[in-house]
């Protein structure tokens, strides 16, 4: 009987241990779970979180950041950042400028660019890069319209030959925000 009673007694310190937190803890382990959810971040130069990474698994497959510019939820692309030889950085990145190269219904690239990504998961956009700057064109909350297309900007060079001039479903811009302004180079990701 004294055996069955200390065995009873160990198995119930041993429940108690095992399952002693009393549902009411704030760190998510009220349910049995074990450890926290950690989520990988992007952060810019001045190490202001800008959002959670995001990775959009469709081709072509992107890793980017969600942000809200003026009421539009958009995934904004980003890329390892390399260096002026060529060479590319293992824990440095940047906005990614030529995921989708900018498209503008003038033959020499000025002015707003064409969003013609129909495909985007969320509000379409268009990135570009001038040099070190990088701006994003957000699509407005409206149907798509065919848009002449007659150049494109491919690595920071105007391109106006073959194919162009075409027509492709798109959007004028209804707004812009500086993402180089607002959250500096080089992006870093990490807990």
């Amino acid at each position: 009987m004294r055996k069955s009673l200390v065995a009873a007694l160990l198995c119930l310190s041993v429940t108690s241990l095992s399952y002693g937190g009393d549902g009411d803890r704030s760190d998510g382990r009220e349910n049995g779970e074990r450890g926290e959810h950690r989520v990988l971040k992007v952060f810019d130069a001045q190490g202001k979180s800008v959002g959670p990474l995001v990775s959009v698994s469709s081709p072509p497959r992107t890793a980017g950041v969600v942000l809200n510019i003026n009421g539009a939820t958009i995934l904004v692309p980003i890329q390892r950042a390399s260096n002026s030889g060529g060479q590319i950085s293992a824990s440095q990145y940047e906005w990614a400028g030529d995921f989708n190269p900018a498209k503008y219904p003038t033959s020499d690239c000025s002015g707003v660019p064409v969003i013609d990504d129909i495909f985007a998961k969320l509000r379409p956009s268009s990135v570009v890069r001038q040099g070190a700057d990088a701006t994003v064109y957000v699509a407005p909350d409206t149907y798509s319209m065919d848009v002449t297309l007659r150049s494109s900007l491919v690595n920071g060079d105007c391109v106006s030959s073959s194919p162009f001039p075409f027509n492709v479903p798109g959007w004028q811009a209804e707004s812009t925000y500086s993402l180089t302004q607002n959250n500096p180079e080089p992006l870093t990701i990490h807990y």
